[in-house]
């Protein structure tokens, strides 16, 4: 307890100096979801399981929270009064998923916290930094990508050292983690929650006006995601990145060359041994797809036994296991289906559709931010990504704020541009190059 009451006085004490600035502290919390995995976590206050397990980062959340609504609550509410039906609906899914969590016994009170709760309180806390303040959006997104530029570096190290480096004997307590595992996830809890952040990343590398800067990152994204042999993640990433090239601000020839280089370092990747992982996924998956198409023919013989009201967070896992699937059931949807019952899933994955068709039908003041929206919702769907304790959770929610919120246009001083080049559609959203 010495160990957990040290981080949350620290949490406390930097939530009050940062009162000013809940951005910034909200952005930290970011960071430390990216670089202390929740299977490190109690490295930092002493507790591992129960809700006194939650991450780090999710305490430091809590204690901005609580901060701001003693010293400028009216920040959050004005967030809170513009989305009311957004708060109400998700409030609503929360006490249902507590309620039946705890009655049945799950033990997923902590997965709640970490993965819906907090993500959601961040949501709202970046709202409140980044409304009718693009720099702030900017600073958002340059947090966003250098966790993503440093994550995969680690991660290309992981794979050419083939060790983790850091949290070795944490990640030893994970069932997917042996001694002969070549999948590699820098400081992440999954190869799968790393491949989500290059890929949610990737689509905002188009504002950044130095072309260099930008093909470097994007190559570096690249190799970052081939280690992590997601083969979801390989073809998303390979998309994106043809994307960020095409709608790039630099002038039509260095797009060309930048094309050129491209393709030639694909084939240098491909003549590499760094592919050799993902390439033999891609030549026998292992029974992945058929792993899938068993989750959604279980899900579809079993869903009326939890229309409205599930089994409790984590119960899915149990849940598929006896019905003789070997795997989960691979989708978060579907997982949270069985946890909190079909309609309150639809209810959560129905708001956050609602905030990506949002940033669609809005003014995007920051090139790429509705793309890396739309990235972050559909890629938890292709796997557990919110049925276990993660960043994903986090960064979902981050990319859904940068994606829908409200923004002026002042003059861009910062010097990396976000009309988003080539796109007509951005140079009218940000007339007067925002980053």
């Amino acid at each position: 307890m010495a160990l957990l009451g040290a981080w949350l006085l620290a949490c406390a004490a930097f939530a009050w100096l940062a009162r000013r600035r809940p951005l910034d502290a909200t952005l930290v919390a970011l960071v430390l979801w990216v670089v202390v995995p929740a299977a490190a976590g109690a490295l930092l206050t002493g507790h591992s399981t129960g809700l006194l397990g939650i991450h780090p980062a999710s305490w430091l959340v809590l204690a901005v929270v609580a901060v701001q609504l003693l010293h400028a609550p009216h920040d959050l509410a004005r967030v809170v009064a513009r989305r009311i039906h957004l708060v109400v609906a998700l409030g609503l899914v929360i006490a249902v998923a507590a309620l039946t969590t705890q009655q049945r016994g799950t033990g997923g009170l902590a997965l709640l916290v970490d993965v819906v709760v907090v993500p959601t309180l961040m949501f709202l806390l970046l709202l409140a930094g980044i409304d009718d303040d693009p720099r702030g959006a900017r600073r958002a997104r340059d947090v966003v990508l250098g966790l993503a530029a440093v994550s995969a570096a680690f991660a290309i190290a992981q794979w050419a050292t083939g060790s983790a480096l850091l949290y070795e004997s944490q990640f030893a307590t994970r069932y997917w983690f042996r001694e002969d595992f070549d999948r590699w996830m820098g400081t992440l809890d999954s190869p799968l929650t790393l491949s989500m952040l290059l890929c949610v990343a990737t689509p905002l590398l188009v504002g950044l006006r130095r072309a260099g800067v930008q093909f470097a990152l994007v190559a570096l994204f690249c190799a970052g995601t081939v280690v992590t042999q997601s083969r979801t993640g390989v073809v998303l990433v390979g998309v994106l990145a043809v994307w960020v090239v095409l709608r790039s601000q630099a002038p039509p020839h260095v797009r060309l060359l930048s094309l050129c280089a491209l393709g030639a370092g694909t084939a240098a990747l491909l003549g590499s041994g760094i592919v050799t992982g993902v390439a033999a996924r891609f030549a026998d998956d292992q029974g992945s797809a058929g792993a899938r198409t068993d989750a959604f023919r279980f899900f579809a013989e079993t869903w009326h036994e939890y229309p409205v009201v599930g089994h409790g967070l984590t119960a899915s896992y149990r849940y598929a296991a006896l019905g003789g699937l070997q795997t989960s059931l691979e989708s978060s949807f579907l997982m949270y289906a069985v946890d909190i019952g079909t309609l309150f899933a639809l209810v959560y994955f129905g708001a956050q559709a609602l905030l990506v068709i949002e940033a669609w039908t809005r003014r995007a003041p920051l090139p790429g931010a509705r793309v890396a929206a739309t990235v972050a919702f559909l890629l938890p769907m292709t796997y557990n990504a919110l049925a276990a304790r993660s960043a994903s959770g986090a960064l979902l929610w981050t990319a859904l704020a940068l994606g829908v919120a409200r923004y002026g246009a002042p003059p861009d001083r910062a010097g990396d541009g976000a009309s988003g080049g080539r796109d007509a559609t951005d140079r009218t959203e940000a007339p007067q190059r925002v980053g």
